[in-house]
């Protein structure tokens, strides 16, 4: 994590990244942070970027997990990367520490279904998260009887 308004969010939240992993997040409204909105324009910077790093991508997976209410990273991903881009994002955000992140993966590899989509939602669906694991099946089914009633 090299952002450091994103290294106040968690000064502020009194948590490290993988205490809002283990859902102690419960506790806090991730959007009455200050700078909320900074975070949010900072993820949108990465995605207008053309080659992103690893610490972008962690970042912007993170800040995703973050806005996991709103959904406006997502919905942002989901209309402005690139396909390249999209396949960096869904290769590290399906191992991403943050679950409030993996279900949203799901739901962007549902949405913009890349390359090995379904191979990447039946991993998902395996999470040891349970949310994560619904949301991913949810998105299998779904496809599964698209596909079945297109034929």
């Amino acid at each position: 994590m090299t952002n450091p308004i994103l290294k106040e969010f968690w000064k502020w939240a009194s948590m490290t990244p993988e205490e809002y992993a283990q859902g102690i997040h419960d506790k806090i409204i991730e959007d009455d942070f200050d700078h909320f909105v900074s975070l949010i324009a900072y993820a949108k910077e990465i995605i207008n970027k053309n080659l992103l790093s690893v610490n972008d991508l962690d970042d912007l997976i993170t800040i995703m997990a973050l806005d996991h209410e709103a959904e406006t990273v997502l919905e942002y991903i989901e209309k402005n990367s690139s396909n390249e881009q999209l396949e960096q994002i869904v290769s590290l955000g399906t191992v991403h520490l943050q679950p409030e992140a993996r279900w949203q993966i799901a739901e962007l590899i549902f949405r913009r279904k890349p390359q090995n989509d379904m191979n990447k939602l039946r991993f998902l669906a395996k999470d040891h998260d349970p949310y994560v694991k619904k949301r991913a099946q949810n998105c299998i089914d779904t496809l599964e009887s698209t596909s079945f009633t297109e034929e």
